[in-house]
């Protein structure tokens, strides 16, 4: 049977050979100047194969550490109530050499890309590893409400469309009223020619449309053919 010293022996070389990774959040002007001023709600997620997930608190310093992770890849997540964080891939893998430490890699991921996708290398190290993750926006919930713009308003084209209807509107009878009579006569005469306000235009025969004599089958010249040709 294993004396007590043989216990304590392989507790701590278990716990020398055990993963540490460290997260710290600098302080990056202007988007993040003080790290401090980040809620308690944040907080950092390790998520690996299925039912392996690590989830620890920020800490006072701004940190995240993940004391004891074991042979897996995973993805490294920040959760803040007001900033954005890239995520990050972590590989853990087993010693090869006589350290009996693991082997601690950090890269950035893309989400909606493959896994094997990897980003800029964010650092590896032997037992542990202490990467630092600055924010990569500002998270705004709300839209600030823009004042009122009187330039704005006039280019709007409901408005064009009123202003242009009522220079027509009540500029035309001060035009036609101060027109030279010459030009006020020539003026009169295209109107009699347009083939939509002349004599027999679109306009008078549109107004002069007999809609119940059409429905009875009536004709349009009718009435000023006499009945037409009578038999003998």
């Amino acid at each position: 049977m294993p004396s007590i010293s043989h216990w304590g022996l392989f507790l701590c070389a278990s716990v020398a050979s055990a993963a540490r990774l460290t997260v710290s959040i600098p302080s990056t002007p202007p988007l993040l100047p003080n790290p401090g001023t980040l809620p308690l709600s944040t907080h950092a997620v390790l998520v690996g194969p299925p039912g392996v997930r690590y989830d620890v608190p920020i800490r006072r310093d701004s940190t995240f550490v993940f004391p004891d992770v074991a042979d897996a890849s995973y993805l490294l997540t920040l959760h803040s109530r007001d900033y954005f964080f890239p995520p990050l891939r972590v590989d853990v893998s087993k010693a090869t050499d006589a350290s009996q430490q693991q082997t601690i890699q950090a890269w950035q991921t893309f989400r909606g890309n493959e896994w094997d996708n990897k980003g800029p290398n964010y650092g590896s190290g032997k037992g542990e590893l202490q990467l630092q993750l600055q924010p990569s926006g500002h998270k705004d919930f709300y839209q600030a409400r823009g004042g009122f713009n009187i330039i704005g308003f006039v280019k709007s084209p409901m408005i064009l469309m009123a202003l242009v209807s009522a220079v027509m509107i009540f500029g035309m009878p001060y035009l036609m009223d101060n027109m030279d009579p010459e030009t006020k006569a020539e003026f009169n005469e295209m109107q009699k020619s347009s083939p939509l306000t002349g004599s027999g235009g679109a306009a008078d025969q549109l107004q002069n449309f007999d809609l119940a004599g059409w429905m009875a089958g009536k004709g349009t010249n009718s009435a000023s053919g006499g009945g037409g040709s009578k038999k003998r």
